[in-house]
């Protein structure tokens, strides 16, 4: 509201407009946020028991799915396009997914004609056998259900989602002071007290003054240190 308050200020507007100019500042901070100016949240979704999770509903963008380590590290999910999304929010999503056909990689790799490696007398074959990517599992995201998809053999009962969230409509929302003048650029925009151009404008001079586009000597000096190492250089 002190935002809509600066707006109506400047435009010379009567408080009798604030309320069409609070819309208009939601509908500028949610643009705003989707597009570079999001916080995330991160949450711990229990899976259900069709093997999917829901996405959270203020979610805007997931940026992550994963497990929790040891290390209060979020270990990242592969993502797998080839999921189906059949069925993904029936309860018995799991009873339906009859397989036509049984693709087993073990058939594969017993054909004789790639000898790839012996070992205790013997020989090992690697021909159709997927890439060394480690991970602790394997999704999909079904971005208009609104559920990620799990394999039945994903053996974890909660998944890690860090996500942009959508601010609630409410007066006292808290938004970075970087993104006053851009709101304002909006509402006046939409109000045919400014242009197009404006906007853009703004929003190019808020995205550089985000805190992550920001020089930090701590950051800088990370790089450096971590860059250094007992090895032959280039």
């Amino acid at each position: 509201m002190t935002i809509v308050s600066l707006a109506l200020d400047e435009t010379d507007k009567s408080y009798g407009d604030a309320d069409k100019c609070w819309l208009l500042a939601n509908r500028a901070c949610k643009k705003l946020l989707y597009d570079f100016a999001g916080q995330t949240k991160t949450i711990r979704q229990p899976l259900l028991g069709n093997k999917t999770a829901l996405l959270p509903t203020d979610c805007l963008s997931w940026t992550k799915i994963g497990i929790l380590n040891n290390r209060q590290e979020i270990e990242t999910l592969r993502i797998n396009p080839g999921l189906t999304t059949f069925r993904d929010n029936n309860p018995q999503r799991l009873q339906d997914l009859t397989p036509n056909v049984n693709d087993n990689i073990g058939n594969v790799a017993l054909v004789p004609y790639y000898s790839n490696y012996y070992y205790g007398g013997g020989i090992y074959q690697l021909y159709g056998v997927g890439n060394g990517v480690i991970t602790h599992g394997e999704c999909k995201v079904d971005e208009v259900n609104r559920v990620i998809i799990f394999p039945d053999d994903f053996k974890y009962d909660s998944v890690m989602i860090e996500y942009i969230f959508s601010p609630e409509m409410s007066r006292d929302i808290m938004v970075p002071t970087v993104l006053q003048e851009s709101i304002i650029a909006f509402i006046k925009w939409k109000l045919k007290l400014g242009t197009y151009q404006e906007w853009i404008a703004e929003q190019i001079i808020a995205r550089r003054s985000m805190p992550k586009k920001k020089f930090i000597l701590q950051s800088f000096n990370q790089v450096v240190r971590e860059s250094n190492a007992f090895k032959l250089r280039s």
